[in-house]
């Protein structure tokens, strides 16, 4: 019976000490999150104050967006351009830096980019919004003659790794 006693005992010290541990790590996690939603509140505040000074607080997904791809116009949806998140493609047309892009004599967005290549991408991204996840896209091609500046171009846009090649 005594043993019986002393078990309860070390079992209720066990558990009065886990119950400690475990509410400590409760409010320790409870703080870091206090602090990482004032940092992304923080970074959400800074990330329009940039968009209001430097984008288009009103793009949409569905805006049509004017390319001047190294002379050739090429239009496509906003979200077409923007669909693979994290790439310089996303942030260049995400609207956040509309202001700031170099424009053509009609206000087009200008790229001094290979326009073959260019579309090439845009005919791509288009291929992915439309299609099924079923069936496996081809990568973006052209001619052999393009096909290293098709290669420099998806690096520059940060698609490289993304983009099947």
């Amino acid at each position: 019976m005594e043993e019986l006693t002393v078990a309860r005992k070390r079992l209720k010290t066990a558990r009065v000490s886990f119950d400690r541990d475990y509410n400590e790590k409760i409010s320790a996690l409870s703080q870091m999150e206090s602090r990482l939603d004032e940092r992304l509140n923080e970074l959400n505040r800074k990330k329009h104050e940039i968009a209001q000074a430097y984008g288009n607080l009103n793009a949409a997904d569905d805006d049509l967006v004017e390319v001047n791809a190294g002379g050739k116009i090429v239009v496509a949806k906003r979200s077409t351009l923007t669909q693979i998140k994290g790439t310089r493609l996303e942030a260049l047309f995400s609207g956040r830096w509309d202001k700031m892009i170099q424009r053509d004599s009609h206000g087009r967005i200008f790229l001094d980019v290979n326009p073959t290549c260019f579309r090439a991408i845009v005919d791509y991204l288009n291929e992915v919004l439309i299609s099924s996840e079923d069936s496996p896209l081809d990568p973006p091609s052209v001619e052999d003659e393009y096909t290293y500046i098709l290669q420099h171009q998806l690096e520059l846009f940060g698609l490289l790794d993304k983009v099947p090649t």
